[in-house]
This record gives C-alpha cells, structure tokens and sequence, in this order.
C-alpha cells in the first residue's frame, strides 16, 4: 500500500534548541541559567511574590564570513522583594521629624 507524504512530512525537524543552549558561550549561558533560576525560585518562594527571567538571543550576520552569524545571550532576572516596612514620625513646625507627637502632652 502506497503512502503519501506531504512536503510537511519530509522537512526536517529544526535543530534542538536546548541542545544549541547548552553549547552557547562554551556552556557558560546555561549555567548562568540555572543558577538565576535557583536564586529566583527562592526568592519567589521566600516572599511569595512573582518573578521573572529572561533569555534573549540575539543573532547577527558575521560580516566577511559568508552563512555564520554570531550568536550573543543575554540573561535578565527580576527578582521579587521584601517591602521595606515604614516608620511612623512626626513632623514640627520647624519641619523635624520626631518620634513623639509634638501636639500631645506627655503621659507621663
């Protein structure tokens, strides 16, 4: 029984796009990675906050080399934070900042 192909079905899959991952910067971008991944993860879980990372490749022709191109990742990481708490002041007249409510008496 004959089958039938569509041109689809012959193409090549694309190359493996960790695999070309992991050879960018002799290695050094995956492990990059992985280590802003560990560090976010914690941070993520320590504040119960989102975060967020991101890879960015970009591809340029080589110039003098005809079909190379020049691959360079770049690796951002926004890491969630802690709010920095607030301290209650008072401000005087005399634009100070206080501890105690200058309009008050004291108590004792």
């Amino acid at each position: 029984m004959p089958t039938t192909e569509s041109a689809e079905d012959t193409k090549a899959a694309p190359p493996d796009f960790a695999a070309t991952l992991l050879t960018l910067a002799k290695g050094k971008t995956h492990a990059d990675l992985s280590a802003q991944l560990a560090e976010l993860v914690t941070a993520v879980t320590t504040t119960h906050k989102a975060g967020k990372l991101t890879l960015t490749l970009q591809v340029k022709p080589q110039k003098g080399v005809d079909g190379a191109v020049l691959v360079t990742a770049g690796v951002v990481t926004s890491k969630p934070r802690f709010e920095t708490p607030a301290s209650i002041f008072y401000a005087t007249d005399e634009g100070a900042l206080v501890r105690n409510d200058p309009n008050q008496q004291p108590l004792y």
